[in-house]
């Protein structure tokens, strides 16, 4: 049976894993790689480190299957000495994802040196600067985009590259947002970057779906050193031949796959990316991933570079290129229930995927974060709980349920601990509790926050699947709660499902790949699969859930204007 050959370079590392195309991963190989940061916000890392990383751990997965070969007629397989554990696999291709959101200028020869990660925040100047200049234009950043920009932005990176070190973006081949498709450029394939990646570097006009002129002109950046935009999610961008396997040491005529970048990769391996989709993330941070349709969406008012708005608002720690230095505060009106219309500019990011048979249209991926899901659970813990530790915290709920059953706690809680991104996006808000009384305990308030959680989430929640929606899967430390997924279960009103999300990236490389090679395949979304255990919404507790929402809103903006007043 192929096996394809998938790698995902993040931020700490470069993961690959050998699968079949019934899903089954046979081998993995991980090899770490440093970050450089310092004082002044700055984030880097040496592209050669990413080569070495990629190099070591694809050939350890050959290696272990010393019989591997290509399914490209003609090509040779690759000479490695056979364990005794070996396996005889086909390799049908190498696919790539990884990190987004970072600047990487790629040299005519050699090695680039020099990688600013999306977590590098030294552009701020940078940032007002090209704002101003596009708005003395007429043309809004934000609305051209789809997303708030700000230091974080590779157009931002690139002016700021360009005066303080601009021997950097001497003698250029181009330029490229990530390690997949530096590595694409390093195998001689010439420079490409796949949707997903693109919008999130501030250079991507959301409505036309292709390089502003406008943004790289008052970046300095010349619009032919950027890289060719894919238009599949999963695209065949070239063959390997003798510098790819000089450099990775992969089989010459090998097909090299570019996916989406890491959120989309990892969208693709637990949802799919059919509009509809939608899973959640419970880590320290907590996010909404929702896949929408890509026809009259058009995220944040959208604008061309004329200066004119579309009209159309959208429906309304992330993954690795998802990043925004900036907070604005909460709005003075309450937005609902961020239901479509409704969401403020900015709250969320918006990132487009390429075209896929599972849409006509291309799709775009929405990502709503919480600053605090897990680290909200944390400090209550330590706060009302005296430091319980998470079985012991879940066993308390557990008690209390039994003792009064599913429904609200009877308080509100915001989990904004740290400041907030969703549903609104204020640096300076802090947490709050609302309806203390004289009966309320500790685990009342335990469980009032990790409805503020569950609460903070669904409010970015498309609320169109009809009498039977389809279930939520849910990843991160936090599903390793029962109670807090039954939590979840009634504030959304949807049945959720845990899954371990460890290989969903690689998988959604699979899932892309396999479509773009036509391959006959068996290959299912970890959120789709039936072993995963679904546990189901309290009709009435959903209910209950259902009607605090508006009031749940409203107390984003009440704490946001108390808190202007102390």
């Amino acid at each position: 049976m192929p096996h394809l050959l998938c790698l995902d370079l993040g931020t700490s590392a470069a993961k690959a894993a050998l699968l079949d195309l019934d899903g089954t991963v046979h081998r993995r190989a991980e090899a770490p790689y440093p970050t450089r940061h310092a004082a002044d916000g700055t984030a880097e890392q040496d592209p050669r480190d990413w080569e070495r990383a990629a190099r070591a751990v694809i050939v350890e997965l050959l290696e272990a299957a010393p019989a591997a070969k290509t399914s490209v007629e003609g090509a040779a397989p690759a000479p490695v000495p056979a364990p005794d554990t070996a396996l005889d696999v086909e390799v049908a291709a190498i696919v790539l994802t990884g990190q987004m959101q970072d600047l990487v200028p790629v040299p005519r020869s050699g090695a680039a040196r020099l990688a600013i990660l999306y977590s590098d925040t030294r552009a701020g100047a940078e940032a007002e600067e090209l704002r101003a200049a596009l708005a003395a234009d007429g043309v809004s950043w934000e609305a051209l985009t789809g997303n708030l920009q700000d230091a974080t932005s590779c157009a931002a990176m690139h002016l700021r590259l360009l005066r303080t070190a601009p021997e950097q973006l001497a003698d250029l081949q181009g330029v490229v947002f990530g390690p997949a498709g530096y590595l694409v450029a390093r195998m001689g394939l010439g420079l490409w970057c796949d949707p997903t990646t693109a919008a999130t570097t501030g250079l991507l006009e959301a409505r036309t779906r292709d390089w502003s002129p406008a943004v790289a002109r008052a970046a300095g950046l010349a619009p032919a050193l950027l890289p060719a935009l894919t238009a599949a999610a999963g695209q065949v961008v070239g063959h390997a031949g003798t510098e790819a396997t000089a450099l990775l040491g992969v089989p010459d005529g090998l097909p090299v796959v570019l996916a989406p970048g890491d959120a989309g990769a990892t969208t693709s391996g637990i949802v799919g990316l059919a509009p509809g989709g939608a899973y959640l993330y419970l880590g320290t941070s907590g996010w909404l991933a929702s896949v929408l349709p890509g026809a009259g969406t058009s995220p944040t008012g959208a604008q061309d570079a004329g200066g004119e708005p579309d009209g159309d608002e959208p429906d309304g720690d992330e993954p690795d290129g998802v990043e925004s230095a900036g907070e604005g505060s909460a709005g003075e009106d309450p937005a609902g229930e961020g239901a479509a219309g409704d969401e403020p500019a900015g709250v969320s990011h918006h990132l487009a995927l390429g075209t896929s048979s599972a849409t006509a249209e291309p799709p775009i991926l929405r990502i709503s974060a919480l600053l605090s899901a897990g680290a909200a659970a944390d400090w209550a813990r330590q706060a009302v709980l005296d430091g319980a530790d998470p079985a012991r915290a879940d066993q308390l709920l557990e008690a209390r349920e039994q003792e009064r059953g599913r429904g609200p706690s009877g308080l509100l809680a915001l989990p904004s601990i740290v400041g907030e991104r969703f549903p609104v996006r204020d640096g300076d808000l802090r947490g709050a509790v609302l309806g203390i009384d004289a009966g309320t305990r500790g685990i009342d308030l335990y469980a009032a926050m990790l409805e503020g959680v569950a609460h903070g989430l669904a409010h970015g929640l498309e609320h169109a699947d009809g009498p039977s929606p389809r279930p939520l899967p849910v990843t991160g430390g936090g599903a390793a709660s029962a109670p807090w997924l039954r939590i979840l279960a009634d504030v959304t009103g949807r049945p959720v499902r845990t899954i371990d999300g460890t290989d969903a990236a690689l998988l959604g490389c699979a899932l892309v790949a396999a479509e773009a090679l036509g391959l006959d395949h068996a290959l299912v979304p970890l959120g789709a699969r039936q072993e995963a255990a679904t546990i189901d919404p309290d009709p009435s507790a959903a209910a209950q859930h259902a009607a605090l929402r508006p009031a749940h809103r409203a107390l984003y903006d009440a704490a946001a204007q108390v808190q202007r007043l102390r």
